[in-house]
């Protein structure tokens, strides 16, 4: 560039890029072309880092007590443990890939579990995987503190959004679960940082566009993120340097971003097979067909009402501010445009909630740092106003930090049962009745949250003994044809355990089709085992059912029944 442009302009360039670098965090931009200091009480760099390390800590330990109890185990951590299985063993997933989401999250998975000698290092398999959630919380924790600080000035602002966040009723239930909007959550997180501290430079830039690269891959949901990035790039970077910012920004975030249709590409199932093209000569999943079913899932499967419910009922103090903080800095955003970022970035979010489509309760992880960002730099604003009246800082702190307090006071109030309650362990009972009573060549009926542990060698349902290489996850079993019609052969009377839990039961009263097949057998059944913990304020129920055969069965060893865990692919 040095030798195609004029000295001058170069000079220019400098110029502004330093100026920019120099602007001390004191200083904030209350409407355009004014700038206003705000007089901050000094503290030593030391002070600072002991104040974040205690909030950190704080955070982590709230994350991690009773972690492996609370909250029960979900459907979506047993699929995620068992993919980044696959991903160990040359495969994408344990079933057929349907494109359901890029698999970047569940390789990061995979690779944790590397790092940590196996799957079973912290008891059951999704123990692991909620140890790495841990430290995912955490890092979310400190960049939703750094960027608060950077764009406040204040390090009490900081605080307060790093407690608002990680100490938020939800965030107790939500982050310590494996799932991909946590992971996706960070590397959003670590992209917006590096745009807001980069002070211009290519290289912070490069990282952001990295970071979001990794979001996109880690769940698709992040690219509704799109723009509300590249209005954050262009706020954050000079005048002279957009264009090579964005244009760093844009190429390395898709040229990371576009690996997941590059991967449907190459396995030639980006088109569905219903539209015939030439070369399509067998029936194959595609990502298109996948993006279109997506798109039409309906309330039916997650009403956006029941969520609000839990939601409300969970955390009403960070939700609540947190809407009326966004529309605070929509407004605001007129004259601070970098609070207008922070405004669109939740809206986003909202729109793509109040769409219409499914809505389930875990959906709320990504809002909840930008829920916490929002009422951060609303209360600076806040406090950016009374500083001019009563020009003692004094008053402002004793202001962030009463209203601290009070937050903190409130999150305990909702946050008892998190440390209490172990709605898991009659998961984990289940799986040591099948090890100690269950033959191992059963086909056995199961939800996702037990496949880990009865297919891989010392497994906690599998212990010292055999694995169980027929059972199946439900879903898989009505939908997937290698098992439907292969291992089963379209006859109910070929399984011999079925273990329900609520949501089991109520997907095959209601889904019927494919699934009348595992209700044939559930009432061909007998109750053997029951097993029961407090749940939040019900109860959950695994109830352990043996099929009563009108025949007996001929030996699965013997027919379709695939390859076990230990080689092979899976059914």
């Amino acid at each position: 560039i040095g030798h195609l442009l004029p000295a001058r302009w170069l000079t220019i360039i400098t110029s502004a890029t330093d100026a920019l670098a120099n602007i001390p965090p004191g200083r904030l931009s209350t409407r355009r072309g004014h700038v206003a200091k705000v007089e901050a009480i000094r503290i030593s760099a030391w002070q600072e880092r002991a104040l974040v390390i205690v909030g950190l800590a704080a955070a982590f330990a709230a994350h991690a007590i009773n972690v492996f109890n609370f909250p029960r185990y979900e459907l979506d951590e047993g699929t995620y443990m068992s993919n980044a299985w696959a991903v160990l063993n040359d495969q994408v997933t344990a079933y057929p890939y349907g494109y359901g989401h890029p698999p970047l999250g569940w390789m990061q998975i995979a690779a944790w579990v590397q790092l940590t000698g196996g799957f079973f290092t912290f008891g059951n398999a999704i123990n692991s995987g909620r140890v790495l959630m841990l430290f995912y919380a955490l890092g979310s924790s400190c960049l939703v503190y750094l960027i608060a600080h950077r764009m406040s000035g204040r390090r009490a602002i900081g605080l307060l959004a790093l407690i608002l966040f990680s100490l938020s009723p939800l965030s107790l239930v939500y982050q310590r679960q494996v799932y991909l909007d946590n992971i996706g959550a960070f590397w959003l997180l670590l992209s917006l940082y590096l745009i807001v501290a980069g002070k211009s430079r290519l290289s912070y830039i490069a990282g952001a566009g990295l970071s979001f690269g990794f979001a996109l891959l880690s769940k698709e949901i992040f690219v509704i993120f799109v723009p509300v990035m590249i209005y954050a790039l262009w706020l954050y970077t000079t005048r002279y340097q957009r264009i090579f910012g964005l244009i760093t920004f844009t190429y390395a975030a898709v040229g990371l971003g576009s690996a997941f249709v590059l991967m449907a590409v190459l396995k030639g199932e980006l088109f569905p097979y219903a539209w015939h093209l030439p070369w399509d000569h067998h029936a194959h999943l595609s990502l298109l067909d996948t993006l279109a079913q997506q798109a039409q899932r309906t309330q039916s499967e997650g009403k956006f009402a029941d969520s609000w419910y839990t939601w409300t009922h969970g955390d009403p103090l960070l939700v609540y501010l947190g809407i009326g903080a966004t529309i605070f800095n929509l407004i605001a955003g007129l004259w601070n445009r970098r609070q207008l970022f922070l405004a669109l970035s939740a809206l986003s979010y909202w729109a793509l909630l109040l769409r219409g489509g499914v809505v389930l309760a875990f959906y709320v992880i990504v809002l909840l740092p930008l829920a916490a960002l929002n009422v951060a730099l609303t209360l600076n604003t806040i406090m950016t106003w009374t500083y001019r009246l009563v020009r003692v800082e004094l008053v402002c702190v004793l202001f962030i930090v009463g209203i601290a307090g009070s937050v903190m006071v409130n999150d305990l109030r909702h946050t008892e049962i998190a440390f209490t309650q172990h709605p898991s362990s009659a998961q984990t009972q289940s799986m040591v009745w099948i090890r100690n009573h269950a033959p191992h060549n059963a086909v056995i009926v199961i939800n996702s949250y037990l496949y880990m542990d009865l297919r891989q060698p010392g497994g906690e349902g599998v212990g010292d003994g055999a694995t169980f290489p027929f059972a199946h996850v439900y879903w898989n079993i009505a939908y997937d044809p290698e098992l439907h019609d292969g291992l089963l052969q379209n006859n109910w009377d070929r399984i011999d355990y079925i273990v329900a839990d609520s949501e089991m039961r109520h997907d095959i009263t209601t889904v019927r089709g494919p699934m009348s097949l595992i209700d044939a057998a559930l009432q061909h059944s007998i109750l053997r085992e029951e097993f029961r913990a407090d749940d939040n304020d019900k109860q959950i129920v695994i109830s352990i059912y043996q099929v009563m055969h009108k025949q007996v069965p001929p030996s699965v060893s013997n027919g379709t029944a695939g390859a076990t865990m230990s080689g092979g692919r899976m059914a």
